[in-house]
């Protein structure tokens, strides 16, 4: 602990102030490489839906547009990833009681969407702006499904999101 005393309570000049408030800042957007591609996400509105179809087909051919796919596309070439992505330490699992669901989260939703702004395709084009307005041309079939955006009456069983588990409680633990 005696190396942290002498920054506890003390105020610290941050380094990139003088870059970011003068403008000086440099960001990944700011970034510029010979050939590169842009990426833009179309997104879900809703909070739970079943997704039917995110139809592609004029966005595809949208000025600037390389590659755009859906997540039924990407379901078609690649398995979706196992559920078991979270990774705990050994100690903590053998010392502390607990029950973890951990439920596959899709690269981009294919079957439903389950939270506002889940990812439901990606568009490749030439510039970010060739990217954004392509995206304005997608057509979306979704579903809308009971949301729930109260814990205690998503945990009572409102509003399943992972059918499979039958549940919306992910985990649960208990210290001694």
């Amino acid at each position: 602990m005696a190396l942290a005393e002498p920054f506890v309570g003390r105020r610290l000049k941050r380094r990139e102030d003088q870059r970011l408030l003068t403008g000086q800042g440099q960001f990944i957007a700011d970034l510029t490489l010979p050939r590169m591609l842009h990426a833009a996400f179309i997104r879900s509105p809703l909070a739970h839906a079943r997704i039917r179809d995110v139809e592609l087909a004029k966005v595809r051919a949208a000025p600037g547009v390389a590659f755009a796919m859906n997540g039924a596309d990407l379901l078609r070439l690649l398995p979706p990833a196992p559920e078991a992505q979270l990774a705990l330490p050994s100690k903590w699992r053998t010392l502390v009681q607990h029950k973890i669901l951990n439920p596959q989260q899709p690269l981009l939703a294919h079957d439903k969407a389950r939270h506002v702004g889940e990812a439901l395709a990606v568009i490749v084009a030439e510039s970010r702006a060739a990217a954004e307005d392509a995206a304005e041309f997608a057509q979306l079939d979704l579903e809308p499904l009971p949301a729930v955006v109260d814990p205690a009456a998503a945990v009572a069983g409102g509003a399943i999101i992972h059918e499979h588990l039958g549940t919306n409680l992910i985990g649960e633990f208990s210290v001694a």
